[in-house]
């Protein structure tokens, strides 16, 4: 006894491979046999005739750590198909806090999460594992692959000190690392961009990467700069997979602010000279010209050096807040920011913010604030981080599209979201998100794919499922293959597409029929059946611990 047919599906395997109809046998958590007209008695039956039956989309670039511990069935997330999740991305995770370093490490998270006073207090994950755990206790809509970010590994050891570690400090972060590792993690994270990862040596970096070298993982580098410097930042990843040895994927590659449109085809070409070199060097991409960070990226580098609170403290004298007006206007050499471009102010809107008093402000531009504030747009980025404690989560439009077309083109794109589970309703249906959080594969398979003609549906399964978990080292999904876990979406592929938008983007995506996660259904016909079957996955074992 099965307990799933899928009758006549039109089968994308993830291979890259043509397509063909089939049908598939579920039983337990894995594909148990793939052929046509399977005659076994099954607890249920899918006709799909007529429907795309594809592995699971895994999301090589996610952030639903930072939500599933309030809503653990992640509607925006499965909902569009993805049944596994890279997560710990971009230097940030809850985890590991270091007593001695809370309060810093609490500041470093302003950038990614608004912690209320209450969160703050009981925040206290001794590792990235224990939240992980905590957040799936009672279960997940899909799959976690866990990283550890760096950023947390580095405030929690040494603060926002702006120097090299001491040897001793190296071992404690090497410590904390070799625990999660040992744990099952996939790699570490890093940001280079936000502070303290401006400050960060190559040494330091090159010590940990050896490290996940020799555990077989991975290095996601979220760089320090995608715009003016794109080039040297790409050349600097690369250097670190020449120096060490180990995987690197770039996070997100683009090329921010119309003066560097054009940048990401030197960028990939740099990539496949270091993979024709013998370095292993991927990346990931997500499917919008906009990205979203905090509005903290609009201060000066050198009113951020000493973290967010301490930037705050600055920014409340009136010498200090002219002099940081004054550079935001005019720049600063080795500083760019979108604020070199013209009408910025329209280019950069307000998603979500921390305090009732400027929940009006969520979903307006800074030219929109300004204007209700009465004040110029500089000073009105000042206001807003001086009365949210710097936590200010922003869109920033600033990328091209034929630069986002090439780079999705590119063989060995791998697809992300690059955002977090949300929801149409509760907590997690609050402020004005970025609509990829809600749309990415959708979008993917239905605009650029069917509409736009940017990739075969062979290519974006391809991209979305098998590529992904290649370069994780995600052992048994991503495929449609017999005795690989039976992570399944099947979608119309004329009728796929996301309704997510930068004005409303809590909307769940059409044309997702079917998500089966781990042998059990969770999407059926566009709803939520109420199962959670996901795991933390373990790079060690293949499954949970």
């Amino acid at each position: 006894m099965l307990d799933i047919i899928i009758k006549n599906g039109i089968i994308i395997d993830g291979s890259g491979k043509k397509r063909y109809i089939s049908d598939i046998g579920v039983k337990d958590n894995y594909i148990y046999k793939i052929q046509s007209n399977i005659e076994d008695c099954a607890v249920r039956y899918i006709d799909a005739k007529g429907l795309i039956v594809s592995p699971g989309f895994i999301d090589a670039h996610g952030h639903s750590d930072f939500t599933i511990f309030i809503n653990n069935f992640g509607e925006s997330k499965i909902r569009q198909g993805i049944t596994t999740e890279v997560v710990g991305n971009c230097g940030f995770t809850a985890g590991p806090i270091v007593s001695e370093h809370k309060n810093e490490q609490l500041q470093y998270l302003a950038n990614t999460i608004v912690l209320n006073d209450e969160m703050e207090k009981i925040w206290d994950w001794k590792s990235q594992k224990s939240f992980l755990d905590y957040s799936s206790r009672d279960g997940v809509s899909f799959n976690l692959a866990p990283l550890v970010g760096h950023g947390m590994i580095h405030v929690g050891v040494m603060g926002f000190d702006q120097r090299k570690p001491t040897h001793d400090e190296m071992d404690k972060m090497k410590a904390l690392l070799k625990s999660e590792l040992d744990s099952g993690f996939y790699g570490l994270s890093t940001a280079f961009q936000y502070e303290p990862g401006n400050f960060i040596d190559m040494d330091e970096i090159a010590e940990l990467c050896e490290m996940i070298r020799d555990y077989g993982g991975i290095y996601a580098i979220h760089m320090r700069d995608e715009g003016k410097d794109l080039i040297p930042c790409v050349k600097h990843a690369i250097e670190i997979a020449r120096r060490t040895g180990v995987r690197i994927q770039i996070s997100h590659l683009k090329a921010t602010y119309k003066p560097n449109w054009g940048k990401v085809n030197e960028a990939l070409t740099l990539i496949d000279e270091a993979e024709d070199a013998g370095l292993d060097v991927g990346f990931d991409v997500y499917p919008y010209t906009a990205y979203g960070s905090g509005l903290i990226d609009l201060v000066p580098p050198w009113a951020k050096r000493d973290g967010p609170k301490e930037m705050v403290n600055l920014l409340k004298y009136e010498e200090t807040r002219r002099r940081a007006v004054k550079d935001m206007e005019e720049g600063l050499e080795d500083w760019e920011t979108i604020m070199v471009c013209d009408e910025w102010d329209e280019c950069v809107k307000v998603a979500l913010l921390k305090s009732d008093k400027n929940k009006k402000y969520e979903g307006m531009t800074i030219k929109k604030i300004a204007e209700d504030m009465k004040c110029t747009p500089y000073e009105a980025v000042i206001q807003l981080l001086i009365d949210e404690d710097a936590s200010v989560k922003c869109i920033f439009f600033a990328m091209c599209e034929k630069d986002l077309v090439y780079a999705m083109s590119h063989p060995e794109a791998c697809f992300g979201t690059d955002g977090r589970a949300c929801a149409t309703y509760g907590e997690l249906s609050k402020g004005s998100v970025h609509p990829r959080y809600y749309g990415t594969y959708p979008r993917i398979m239905g605009h650029y794919t069917r509409e736009e003609k940017v990739l075969t549906l062979e290519e974006a399964v391809k991209k979305s499922t098998s590529l992904p978990a290649e370069r994780f080292n995600i052992r048994k999904r991503g495929a449609i293959k017999e005795d690989y876990f039976a992570d399944i979406t099947i979608f119309d592929p004329d009728k796929i597409i996301d309704t997510a938008t930068f004005e409303n983007p809590h909307q769940y995506p059409k044309g997702i029929e079917y998500v089966i996660v781990n042998g059990q259904m969770v999407i059926e016909k566009g709803f939520h059946t109420g199962n959670l079957p996901g795991i933390v996955l373990n790079k060690i074992a293949g499954v949970k611990d």
